[in-house]
C-alpha cells in the first residue's frame, strides 16, 4: 500500500506542476495573427488620409433661395443661412447668383455662374445696378 500511496503522491505532484506551468507558457504563446490589423477598425493612416480629402473639398454654391422672410444658400448640398458656418466658413451675404463667405479671415465669392454668363443672358445682380 505504501508503494501505491507514494506513486499517487508523485503523480499528484507531477500533475500539479504541469497545471501550474501550462498557463505561463500556453497563455502567453505568440499568436501569428497578433500583428494583423483588425478589418473592423479604422486604420489611423486611412482615417487621416480621408480627413485630408474632406478638408480639401472646395465649397460649391449650388443654389440661392431668397424671400422676404429669409435667405438660404445651398452649398455642398447643405442649406446655409446668413451667419451660419459650413466646413469652417461663415456665410456673410446671399445675392441671386453669388454668396460671400469668410474663412480664416479672408472673404471669398462663390458664384452659380461666371459673370460672363450672367451678363450675356441679361441677368442683373443688385450690385451691378
Amino acid at each position: 500500500m505504501a508503494g501505491i500511496m507514494n506513486m499517487k503522491v508523485k503523480l499528484t505532484c507531477g500533475l500539479l506542476l504541469i497545471c501550474l506551468a501550462c498557463p505561463l507558457t500556453s497563455g502567453h504563446a505568440a499568436d501569428p495573427f497578433d500583428n494583423l490589423p483588425d478589418p473592423t477598425r479604422h486604420h489611423k493612416k486611412i482615417v487621416k488620409k480621408a480627413a485630408k480629402k474632406v478638408k480639401q473639398r472646395p465649397l460649391i454654391l449650388q443654389a440661392t433661395l431668397i424671400s422676404k422672410d429669409s435667405s438660404h444658400a445651398i452649398i455642398n448640398g447643405k442649406s446655409v443661412a446668413i451667419g451660419e458656418r459650413i466646413e469652417g466658413a461663415t456665410l456673410l451675404t446671399i445675392n441671386p447668383f453669388e454668396v460671400v463667405i469668410e474663412k480664416h479671415g479672408k472673404q471669398k465669392q462663390l458664384r452659380l455662374m461666371s459673370k460672363d454668363v450672367i451678363n450675356k443672358h441679361g441677368y442683373v445682380n443688385n450690385d451691378d445696378r
